[in-house]
Parts: C-alpha cells; structure tokens; sequence
C-alpha cells in the first residue's frame, strides 16, 4: 500500500510537472509528499549551489503545501547519485515519481532514460510524467496478459477507487504467423480469440470479488500489448503496466511493454514491479 510519493526534484520544467502530477494525485490518494533533490557531490562541495538546491526544495515544498494544505509535505536535499539515491528511496510503501522530457522516434532506438533505469531497477512503482495536456483525461488503464503481476492489478484498481475513475483492463491478443499460402482455418482463429476472451473475464472477476468497488470496463483487441495500451493514451489519467525481472537482470532491463511505453510516453505511466514472493514462491493473489 502506497503511503508516500517521493518527487524527484531538480527545479526544471519536468520536475514540475511531475511535482503537480504527484500532487495532484495524493489530494486523491491522501499519500504524504517528500520533495527530494540529489545533488552530486561536486556540486555539494560549492556552498552556493547547495544553498540554491536546498531553497528551491523548499520553495517547491511551499508551493505544494499552498496547492493541497490538506497534505504532509516535506522536503529533502541528499548528496550523491540521482539513480542510486532516488532508487533507495523506492520501496512497497512509495511511489518514485519523476518528469520527462523524452518522447520516442525511430532514430531514437536506446529509451534508456532516468525513467526507465528506476522503472527497472526500483522495489515500488515509479510514475514517469512527461509533457502532455493534462485536461480531459479520465479513466485508469492497466494491461492484462493472462499471466499479469496482481500487483498492477492491485495497484490499478486502488488508483481507481481513489479518483472515482473506471478502470480499464485491456488484453490484447494476435494471430499466430503463418507461412507460405495458407491461411489459418477460421475456427481456430475464433477459438483463440474466445480463450483470450476468457483469460480477460476470469482476471476481471477475480479483480471485481478483491475491489468491489471498482467499476471495470473491460477491453478484448486484436494487437500487440504496447500498442493496445498506447490506444489510450491520448485520454487516461494514468496507464498502469507491471514488469517482471529475474535476479540482476531487473537492474538493466524492462520487460517489452514496459520499456516500449516508456520509449513512446505520451500519458503518465506507472512501471509496478513484481509482487515479493511468499514462502512457499508462489506471489499472492491480488495483494491486501
């Protein structure tokens, strides 16, 4: 359960975004704010541009507190890494959330923002917000595949339930390749679909049964799982993905959809990592 967002702030137009995302959000959430800036140990060692670090956490902090008086906001200036500090700070009870000035293009092939290294290294989500017209959007997405970490599902629908937004659950599926001239017989094609189908409806009741109060809206297509998702980004509020890492290869890689819709951010996206495992090794089923 998410009870603080941690703001990664550096006084640019993206850590404002990001600042009155984040605020935005916890005027719904009733999360505490921590405003932090890192600030490189070179830079710690200039008495000056520590003081500007520490005057402008604070302002950001004062303007936050004007904005929401009803929240906890607090402010903090650390000295060493931004990667290594912020990641510290990530864990099952904060959210880590950052701006971005990054869009994608296919001359850009890396995605290897600040972004993505937290979204792949971090223990707790981290929202990525980048510029984009905020009005309008309404509705909470987040990706089902038939094996989805229940701690996104978990994560979406508590999102959800906060705002009074529906939750939009999306599973996308494709057709098998074929090659040569045949084409797939009809009745598989409509069998496969009709499994997916399933798989959506079974993750939708279990989700219903856990969060009764969620309204679900549920979304079966025909593509791949970024593009699916990226479908809504024009219009959510927040697209909610979950990824998966295995050992020390969490630390460099995102899994695909993750790091596609990072690549090509055009709404706030939130990279939910997988739910800890229990003793037994199996994770448990839509997180308390």
């Amino acid at each position: 359960m998410i009870e603080q967002t941690v703001i990664a702030w550096d006084g640019s137009d993206a850590a404002r975004r990001a600042s009155t995302w984040a605020a935005s959000r916890a005027a719904a959430t009733s999360d505490a704010l921590r405003v932090v800036q890192v600030v490189d140990r070179s830079s710690a060692d200039d008495g000056e541009s520590l003081e500007r670090a520490v005057a402008s956490t604070e302002d950001e902090a004062s303007r936050l507190r004007v904005l929401h008086p009803e929240l906890l906001v607090r402010a903090d200036v650390v000295i060493g890494d931004r990667y290594t500090e912020l990641r510290g700070f990530s864990d099952d009870t904060r959210l880590v959330a950052l701006g971005t000035d990054e869009h994608g293009s296919p001359t850009r092939s890396s995605g290897w923002s600040l972004g993505s290294r937290l979204a792949a290294a971090s223990s707790g989500p981290v929202a990525v917000i980048p510029e984009l017209a905020e009005t309008g959007r309404h509705g909470v997405v987040v990706g089902v595949d038939g094996t989805t970490d229940h701690a996104a599902l978990s994560f979406a629908a508590r999102e959800a339930i906060a705002r009074q937004e529906p939750l939009h659950l999306v599973h996308a599926w494709h057709r098998p390749t074929t090659t040569g001239v045949h084409a797939l017989n009809p009745t598989l094609v409509d069998w496969i679909r009709e499994t997916h189908s399933e798989t959506l409806a079974r993750t939708t009741a279990s989700l219903v049964e856990a969060f009764p109060e969620v309204s679900v809206q549920q979304h079966l297509t025909e593509s791949h799982p970024a593009g699916a998702l990226h479908a809504f980004a024009a219009s959510a509020s927040a697209i909610v993905v979950g990824t998966r890492g295995y050992g020390p290869i969490r630390r460099f890689m995102l899994g695909s959809t993750s790091h596609t819709l990072l690549l090509y951010i055009d709404a706030p996206t939130i990279v939910v990592p997988s739910a800890p495992q229990g003793p037994s090794g199996a994770t448990d089923p839509l997180l308390a």
